[in-house]
């Protein structure tokens, strides 16, 4: 009787008509078995050991004069094994679905990184090229029969989109989109930064927010997205937006909590004050990434005409 429940049990589990308790109490057996070398038997082996069960209970069930402690027990320990079988059998299945869905979503997706002071290039199946900056994360959606699709989910990169109308190029970044055709610009969405920036170097973008589009971006035309306020500005700009492609470090008109950001991502430091009149600075600088960190800061600190006191990785600026 104990199997049978059991064995209901874990078909209603199959067809998903548990009970949420029935569920977790199945999650939790698949749990224990994760800890034991799964059981592996094929068709036949699996009807020679139903056979062999059975030959063994059905005998003692045309015994009255045998022990009913004794007939309980064969029942028990047969219906144990069955149940691991069965169990065993799940537990496969089981796994080959989660590996399938793990393959699946690998399918869908392709994830790149930089790491601290690292710059990388990649070059899609459809000829365009995407330039990441430091402690950034990329996202590429391979499939491009429809569209092609990008997530820039952290950090700096530079888009160079081959020209395809049939196939527009779509950027997502925080809560701002980005629509190309054919096109080069700069992203910036650094993940700790509450503003985000989309600045055209050629051609135009279409750029839009979670609720409308907001315009079109023209050459040397920058938006700057407040993810906080949800509101926008497009200025122009002369700047080289991209200068970090060849080993610069530009920052113009930032906080100090992006130059901090920007510093730490590019050389691997950790920037601090405590002086409020410092952090309500904007800041303008030019540093060649091939410095080591101290001399990035010395750069800043002569050019605010602040001092600097430096511990380990830690670099704190004062008057």
């Amino acid at each position: 009787m104990k199997y049978l429940k059991i064995k209901r049990l874990f078909r209603k589990y199959l067809s998903d008509k548990t009970a949420p308790e029935e569920g977790q109490l199945v999650e939790q057996w698949y749990d224990k078995l994760d800890k034991r070398a799964p059981i592996q038997l094929s068709a036949a082996e699996e009807q020679a050991l139903e056979e062999e069960m059975w030959k063994r209970i059905e005998p003692m069930l045309s015994a009255p004069q045998r022990s009913v402690s004794r007939l309980y027990t064969y029942i028990s320990v047969a219906a144990s094994i069955a149940v691991l079988v069965l169990a065993g059998v799940l537990y496969q299945k089981r796994n080959k679905a989660v590996e399938q869905k793990t393959a699946d979503v690998s399918e869908l997706f392709q994830d790149y990184y930089t790491r601290t002071g690292e710059r990388k290039q990649l070059r899609l199946q459809d000829g365009s090229v995407i330039a990441m900056n430091s402690g950034s994360h990329i996202r590429v959606y391979p499939d491009f029969s429809k569209d092609r699709r990008v997530d820039l989910t952290d950090g700096e990169a530079y888009f160079d989109v081959q020209h395809d109308p049939a196939h527009p190029f779509i950027i997502r970044a925080g809560k701002v989109t980005t629509h190309v055709l054919g096109t080069a610009f700069n992203i910036r969405a650094y993940k700790e930064l509450n503003e985000i920036s989309v600045a055209v170097t050629a051609g135009k973008v279409q750029v839009a927010d979670t609720l409308h589009t907001i315009g079109v971006l023209e050459k040397q035309q920058k938006l700057v997205f407040d993810q906080q306020r949800e509101t926008f500005a497009i200025q122009h700009f002369t700047e080289d937006v991209a200068g970090w492609k060849s080993g610069k470090l530009i920052i113009r008109n930032v906080s100090f909590e992006e130059m901090a950001l920007l510093l730490e991502k590019n050389y691997g430091i950790t920037l601090t004050t405590s002086n409020a009149g410092i952090r309500k600075k904007k800041f303008t600088a030019s540093i060649p990434s091939s410095l080591s960190a101290t001399e990035a800061v010395e750069i800043i600190a002569s050019i605010f005409k602040l001092k600097m006191k430096q511990g380990g990785d830690t670099i704190e600026l004062y008057r």
